[in-house]
């Protein structure tokens, strides 16, 4: 952060807005689609300034695109503007996964992976209906409230497939409550959501644009392709869906495949291969052992899943070493059940392989001379103050963020009191477990009342005690319209990171139960998991499976004609697979382009789910491509990701 920086922050903390997004502050480009400018929802990355680099709002959209003039629903948004002053006008639109993730909840890390990008255009996303904080139109908080305490607690039991009961559970009641209230779920697809994405581009000025969708954003990039091309200059999709692949009937699939990669890297190295002979079927025989409980590690018998454990950690930390390298000698060690050095050090680092840092780049700098040594410690030593410099500027402008909600967004009597009120709560648990839940649900409760000081008084009254009671009520009395409305913006903040679980879940069942599981069975799911060539599979997917059938027992299928069909485009696309994805198989990238006649695929070594994430050239071959979408890539990325087997002492003894 510069002094510019610092100028351009005090003045949008003085209100001088400038002329960046003018259009947007004025309604947008789209009179049937109106945008708004909201408070950026915290926290995002400390160098942007609201207003300037970075503009938050909400865009109107039909309910349900075929009654353009009926309810409209608001979707919330984001622009990360160019770095550029002569941006190229078409900008990249990031399309979140899920479905029903957030991506105002990872918005740090989407400004990190895709500033290669910025560097020549805006970069766009939102959260999409029935998403993260898009999701209040499909938020069900009667039946929340009557559940809070049990939310908070994680206590909250998902209907089971062997009990498909379509009543009394909290989906079937969530339910309800929506159709109650005239939302019609079924517009809740990925149908509705490809038209979207015309919809909020012509809303905030922009006739053509490039999508990047991962996970689930694949699957909605692929149906913009079919039903809203227009203005759809180029497309990457990224840990790849395609709509008409089985996804539920093959959950395993996502297991059996990164194993088989494994497998074939090791048997292409001459090294790993002579340390590692046959690995598939000591892989095999390894879990047979494990299920008949013939395999001991520190007293304790293994299962079938800790033999699994390094196949899917290793996706789940994109900044982390990479664990590659010590599976063939983790598994070999369980099967001869003699020297153990490389599971003792993944089952003490609990399979999280640590970020690079001073000790690493000391081991690997142990062989210069001391000279040198000393230059790279020295460099290292800068490396670890730019971090806690960066920390620092974080923290500071948290801080400055926080300040300036007290006095805009929320107001400093709404502030005040939510700082009195979380006192207050805290002193009932010396009452009892009764009146402190108690007084949960009704807080959560007042999610879905019309924002008045009578519901703040009416709760004070009914659920605090006489010491706090009096001085409660005096703020609240002496609020302004604008700090009511605060409080009820910061009671919903609060009471979303309680209910972050249970909506995720409900958003993702939105789109999958209606749409998906009209083309899966958990028949199907358990044939194809017992066709795999890896045992036990089911039972790691097992119990999910059934959790998620059983959920969907509660919604009406909504099977679309085209859903199960390829697509049909000549928009041009990079499809890319990650080799050790365990959430969406790297040979679905391939399956996905079967019918799109201008297309490029990549699979990629030691990446998870969303090869972006993990491998840096990825970014260099998106920016490459979305440059110049005609260009005909070469594998010169893939090609140099070798992984370096780790062979412990035990391996030189043959």
């Amino acid at each position: 952060m510069d002094y510019r920086h610092i100028l351009a922050l005090i003045a949008a903390l003085s209100g001088h807005p400038g002329p960046e997004f003018a259009a947007l502050r004025n309604g947008g480009h789209d009179p049937a689609s109106p945008v708004a400018q909201i408070v950026c929802p915290r926290p995002f990355p400390a160098d942007e300034i609201e207003g300037k680099t970075i503009f938050c709002g909400t865009v109107q959209v039909p309910e349900d695109h075929a009654k353009p003039d009926g309810k409209k629903i608001p979707l919330k948004f984001t622009i990360m503007k160019s770095r550029s002053q002569y941006p190229e006008p078409d900008p990249l639109v990031y399309l979140q996964g899920g479905p029903g993730g957030s991506s105002f909840a990872i918005m740090d890390k989407l400004a990190r992976v895709y500033e290669p990008w910025r560097k020549t255009r805006d970069i766009i996303f939102w959260d999409q209906r029935s998403a993260g904080l898009s999701g209040h139109s499909v938020n069900c908080y009667n039946a929340l409230a009557a559940n809070a305490v049990k939310i908070a607690k994680g206590d909250i039991a998902m209907p089971q497939l062997d009990t498909p009961d379509k009543d009394g559970n909290i989906v079937s009641e969530c339910l309800k409550e929506l159709n109650a209230s005239g939302v019609d779920i079924a517009k809740y697809n990925t149908y509705e959501n490809a038209k979207d994405v015309r919809s909020i581009m012509t809303a905030l000025g922009y006739p053509t644009y490039n999508l990047y969708g991962i996970s689930y954003g694949t699957k909605l990039a692929l149906e913009t392709m079919r039903v809203a091309p227009q203005g759809v200059r180029s497309v990457i999709i990224d840990g790849v869906a395609p709509s008409w692949v089985h996804l539920y009937d093959t959950f395993a699939l996502k297991f059996s495949e990164p194993i088989d990669y494994v497998v074939s890297q090791c048997k292409a190295d001459e090294a790993c291969d002579k340390a590692y002979p046959d690995l598939e079927k000591v892989i095999i025989e390894t879990l047979t052992m494990a299920k008949a409980g013939k395999i001991t590690y520190r007293g304790q018998k293994v299962d079938a899943y800790a033999v699994f454990a390094p196949f899917a950690e290793r996706n789940g930390h994109d900044a982390n070493m990479s664990m590659t390298p010590y599976i063939p000698a983790y598994v070999y060690e369980l099967y001869r059940g003699k020297e153990t050095p490389t599971v003792d050090m993944l089952v003490d680092k609990g399979f999280r392989m640590p970020v690079a840092g001073d000790k690493e780049v000391a081991a690997a700098s142990a062989a210069l001379p001391k000279r040198q040594q000393a230059l790279i410690a020295t460099l290292s030593d800068n490396a670890a103050v730019a971090q806690r410099v960066h920390r620092s500027n974080a923290n500071v402008m948290a801080e400055l963020r926080e300040a300036m909600d007290e006095t805009g967004a929320y107001g400093p009597v709404a502030v005040l009191f939510d700082r009195e009120l979380e006192k207050a709560l805290r002193a009932l648990k010396a009452e009892g477990p009764a009146k402190l839940e108690r007084a949960l649900t009704n807080y959560v409760a007042l999610q879905n009342v019309e924002p008045s000081k009578q519901a703040l008084a009416g709760f004070v009254k009914d659920n605090i005690q006489a010491g706090a009671e009096k001085r409660l009520l005096a703020l609240v009395e002496s609020m302004n319209d604008a700090e009511v409305a605060g409080s009820f913006a910061i009671i919903k903040r609060d009471a979303a990171s309680s209910e972050a679980g249970f909506f995720g879940n409900m958003y993702l069942y939105n789109y999958a139960c209606q749409e998906d599981v009209p083309f899966n069975t958990f028949g199907g799911y358990q044939a194809f998991t017992a066709s795999l060539k890896y045992p036990y599979l089911g039972d790691v997917w097992g119990p999910m499976a059934k959790m998620f059938f059983g959920a969907c027992s509660a919604f009406t299928p909504q099977p679309r004609q085209n859903w199960q069909e390829p697509v049909v485009s000549d928009i041009p696309t990079l499809s890319i697979g990650g080799l050790y994805d365990t959430q969406t198989p790297a040979s679905w990238a391939k399956v996905a382009t079967e019918k799109l006649s201008n297309a490029q695929v990549f699979l990629i070594p030691e990446a998870g789910h969303g090869a972006l994430l993990y491998q840096r050239c990825v970014a260099d071959m998106g920016v490459a491509f979305t440059t110049n979408p005609a260009r005909k890539l070469d594998d010169t990325c893939p090609k140099s990701i070798k992984v370096e087997w780790n062979f412990p002492d035990w391996t030189k003894k043959k």
